[in-house]
């Protein structure tokens, strides 16, 4: 039973992923239709040393997808290699390296349903006060991020320079009004981050996101919403909770799919409602301990174990794994699972 179940996560984790490079560049940009548009795509850009990178990790710790910032990579790259791509040695060479790295990252990410956070975006690599090859132009023209940009502003207190950013807190702060200008100029609404701790700072943008969303934006997040499921059944899955149908309208689409153990049944509101009132019924608690977290853009793998304390005293413990499914609203439409009972010692 567990070898089905690893089965379908070694397809879960593999899909969309086609392992004939020669397809993979053949379907790459062809019938694409300019200019391109991804609303889930957005942008943290801003002062150097504004604390940038601790919301991106913050982001990536929330379960949020982040394509890390191209100029930090190259830096890296060609100080490895001895390169002179470095923005102190021969910035025209470094911003056409940035600018494929772009390119290529934005591409990568067009499959996504969700938010995807990018640490800084294509427009950066563009110049005011130099002259640039056409083909910066175009490129931000043809491939666009969210309308909304947020915006680390200058903050000295927490500025440091290090290996790969090598400019003074003043030259941080002219790059950050440029930033303003250029994202505007290309119809960008840029939205400025306050200076608060990093996770109010997250909360900030996520609470940004939903309030001026756009309906055909997804902001659900498969680990955060596989968290309030366990939440639910916390609350809601023992003999004492007052538990209503009205309830399942938080978690549940109005037609979904349950498998346990191989076995499938059709759900709603109604007859998973039915259900539950009737498994519940001698539950005193239910508790989980889960072991790690899995997600990609078909939903979350959770390998976990259930502790179900019956009304009789008797504690009983499952070994399971557990499959999430997600509509665009973050409602589950799939919840399958492969469980056993651990034995009594």
């Amino acid at each position: 039973m567990f070898l089905y179940f690893l089965l379908f996560l070694m397809e879960f984790l593999l899909v969309g992923l086609n392992i004939e490079s020669s397809s993979l560049e053949e379907t790459y940009l062809r019938n694409t239709v300019f200019p391109l548009t991804n609303e889930n795509f957005v942008v943290i850009s801003g002062c150097s040393g504004g604390g940038k990178s601790s919301i991106l990790n913050e982001l990536a710790n929330r379960s949020y997808p982040v394509v890390l910032e191209p100029g930090r990579q190259i830096v890296k790259e060609q100080s490895v290699i001895s390169g002179n791509a470095l923005p102190w040695i021969n910035l025209d060479k470094f911003l056409d390296l940035a600018l494929s790295r772009y390119l290529f990252q934005y591409n990568s990410q067009k499959e996504r349903k969700g938010l995807v956070f990018f640490d800084r975006g294509l427009i950066d690599a563009l110049q005011i006060n130099r002259k640039q090859e056409k083909y910066f132009e175009n490129a931000a023209k043809n491939f666009r991020y969210h309308h909304f940009v947020f915006l680390v502003p200058p903050w000295e207190e927490i500025f440091l320079t290090d290996t790969e950013r090598k400019h003074s807190f003043e030259a941080a702060k002219e790059e950050y009004e440029e930033l303003l200008i250029k994202y505007k100029s290309f119809g960008y609404e840029t939205i400025i981050i306050p200076k608060l701790p990093v996770n109010e700072r997250v909360d900030f943008i996520l609470d940004q996101l939903r309030i001026k969303n756009q309906s055909s934006l997804s902001l659900y997040n498969p680990k955060e919403c596989a968290k309030r499921l366990l939440e639910w059944n916390r609350k809601k899955l023992t003999k004492n909770s007052d538990l209503q149908i009205d309830d399942l309208e938080e978690l549940f689409a109005k037609e979904f799919v349950v498998i346990a153990n191989e076995r499938k049944y059709e759900a709603n509101h109604q007859n998973y409602y039915d259900f539950l009132q009737q498994f519940r019924s001698n539950i005193e608690s239910i508790d989980y301990q889960v072991q790690e977290y899995i997600s990609n853009d078909l939903g979350i793998v959770m390998p976990l174990t259930a502790i179900v304390e019956r009304e009789s005293g008797e504690k009983e413990i499952f070994d399971a794994m557990m499959f999430l499914k997600f509509n665009e609203s973050g409602k589950i439409v799939h919840w399958q699972e492969v469980y056993s009972n651990r034995p009594r010692a």
